[in-house]
């Protein structure tokens, strides 16, 4: 009798009755008087093993069907059941391909496709199709999860950039209030910009129901913000670049309030007494120190406070067994200018090239053996490693890389065998699809001729932004690299302050563009703790709070032009 009942359901979005098991869908299947009830059948059962969590098998059922045979209804609630499972076995790059096939979202997929954008670091993707359920169910729909305003904002706040085009008013409102707030920069600034954009939009839902984040800004109080750097003896220098940096985006702060902010030499006393000097003070906030062994003594010194802290390097993972844990360690943040940083977007990028089997060539320079190492962990496709311990060994890594030297050595081996001389042809291997080279700017320089003597000229290379600490970049074209946006698309404030402490080839660059981004974080940091959803627009970097205090950069990727300028990467 289950074989010859009629079963009831929308073709848009089949969802079995209660009652209906897989197993017993499934038996109806097999005795369907039509292959129109054949197909209808499958797809209530797909759905119920989907709801059963059983999304391999709702898979193999729909490859059952065949498109042309579906109407447009059927093909559409297949592109439904097949996205959700895709996003059930974290597969979402075909998650986000099903989802494209939909004409006509509902509200769950929209949430379906702002999570699996999200996962994809789709941002821009994300914020919309969260924006979109959110005003497609309405405020109050228990459709949306309470932290929908949350979504929303911890995707816009990581976009790069607006849609050409918005669907509604408030669809643009939230990328307006998104723009202007990145312009903004640090949180006295935001505070007045966020106070701007509710009068003018009183009606919105971020008016109704701010984010937890621009709720909080609402209560904001200036800190007073103490910074402790090394300013006299011989790493003064790098701490005055920080000072200056630090200085300079202070002094362009658009805020009509701001912070105090004071600085203190961690060359002429010791840290205790230094510390409990600041504490004196009344200081809201510490930044620094900037020496990676007084940073770890800093962490220890301050373990049981709740001050917020933003140390300017990253101290050693401490011996898991000796570790103290405590309330205040989510107060203690960290920052500071890692290659592992640079190793993550270049990885990224590289993947998003399609490349697979790459070359990674490296000197023996501690930089380039982390950098190296990070490379590797990132990577999950099969790579070649050369290495070289001065300039003079770079060729002949490249030759070991591309196979030419193991050639070289089967042309002698044959000689040796047949005992004459053999014309000769070296050639590199043909299944590489590009270099990552990990070298200074003179080893890359270098590197061009050895590709080119192997053969591998042709081959795009991809670096890290010290092949761009040099004078003349001209004779890198071509070279893909990552670059803070402070050297590769500086902002009007990044273009002034590079002019005026002639940043451009300046050893120390880096340096003051770490103090600009620790003002802008520093001036967070009373709001924060380890789960805050924040990220900010910084001068090294998109600056993304992660859950173990570490401030992580994220960077564009750009491309050497002939002249020696950076161009954006495709």
């Amino acid at each position: 009798m289950s074989g010859c009942q009629s079963t009831q359901f929308d073709e848009t979005d089949p969802t079995p009755r209660a009652l209906e098991s897989s197993s017993a869908l499934l038996q109806q299947v097999q005795s369907a008087r039509s292959s129109e009830q054949r197909r209808q059948l499958q797809l209530l059962a797909a759905r119920a093993l989907l709801n059963e969590q059983n999304a391999e098998a709702a898979l193999a059922l729909l490859e059952d069907l065949v498109p042309s045979d579906l109407s447009r209804e059927q093909r559409q609630a297949a592109a439904k059941i097949s996205s959700e499972a895709l996003v059930q076995l974290g597969d979402y790059m075909r998650a986000r391909q099903a989802l494209a096939g939909i004409e006509t979202l509902q509200t769950k997929h929209y949430l379906l496709l702002g999570r699996v954008c999200s996962a994809l670091n789709q941002h821009q993707c994300a914020a919309d199709a969260y924006i979109q359920a959110s005003h497609r169910a309405g405020l109050e729909s228990s459709d949306l999860p309470a932290d929908i305003h949350d979504l929303i904002w911890f995707s816009l706040s990581r976009a790069r950039q607006a849609p050409t085009e918005f669907t509604q008013h408030y669809h643009h409102a939230w990328w307006q209030l998104q723009q202007q707030l990145r312009q903004a920069v640090s949180a006295a600034a935001q505070v007045d910009t966020w106070q701007q954009w509710q009068r003018a939009n009183p009606s919105h839902p971020a008016r109704i129901r701010p984010p937890q984040l621009l709720q909080q800004l609402n209560r904001y109080a200036l800190p007073h913000i103490a910074v402790l750097l090394p300013l006299s003896g011989p790493l003064a220098g790098a701490g005055g670049a920080v000072r200056d940096g630090l200085i300079g985006a202070l002094l362009s702060d658009q805020a009509a309030n701001k912070p105090s902010v004071r600085f203190y030499d961690t060359q002429t006393q010791d840290l205790g007494p230094l510390y409990e000097k600041i504490l004196s003070t009344g200081a809201d906030v510490i930044v620094g120190p900037l020496l990676k062994d007084q940073t770890e003594r800093f962490a220890e010194l301050t373990q049981f406070d709740t001050i917020p802290r933003l140390l300017l390097n990253y101290p050693s993972p401490p011996d898991s067994a000796m570790a103290h844990q405590s309330q205040a360690d989510q107060g203690l943040f960290k920052f500071g200018i890692a290659i592992e940083d640079e190793i993550s977007s270049l990885a990224d990028h590289v993947m998003h090239q399609g490349h697979e089997k790459v070359a990674v060539i490296h000197s023996r320079d501690s930089w380039s053996l982390r950098a190296r190492e990070a490379y590797l962990t990132d990577w999950p496709y099969p790579a070649i490693q050369a290495s070289f311990g001065d300039i003079k060994g770079i060729t002949a890594a490249v030759g070991d890389a591309m196979q030419v030297t193991a050639s070289d050595a089967r042309r002698d081996e044959i000689a040796r065998i047949l005992g004459k001389s053999l014309e000769f042809q070296p050639r590199a291997r043909s299944d590489l699809d590009a270099i990552i080279a990990l070298t200074s700017h003179i080893e890359a320089q270098a590197l061009v001729p050895a590709l080119r003597y192997h053969f591998a000229d042709e081959l795009p290379v991809f670096a890290t932004s010290q092949i761009a600490r040099g004078e003349d970049l001209s004779d890198l074209t071509g070279f893909q690299l990552t670059e803070m946006p402070l050297f590769a698309s500086p902002d009007a404030k990044s273009q002034t302050l590079a002019r005026a402490f002639e940043l451009r080839g300046n050893p120390l660059g880096e340096l003051y563009a770490l103090g600009m981004d620790a003002y802008a974080i520093a001036t967070w940091l009373p709001l924060l703790n380890h789960s805050s959803q924040i990220a900010l627009n910084g001068t090294t970097g998109e600056i993304e709070l992660r859950a173990d205090g570490a401030f992580h950069r994220i960077l564009e990727v750009s491309e050497i032009n002939r002249t020696g300028g950076l161009d954006a990467a495709l």
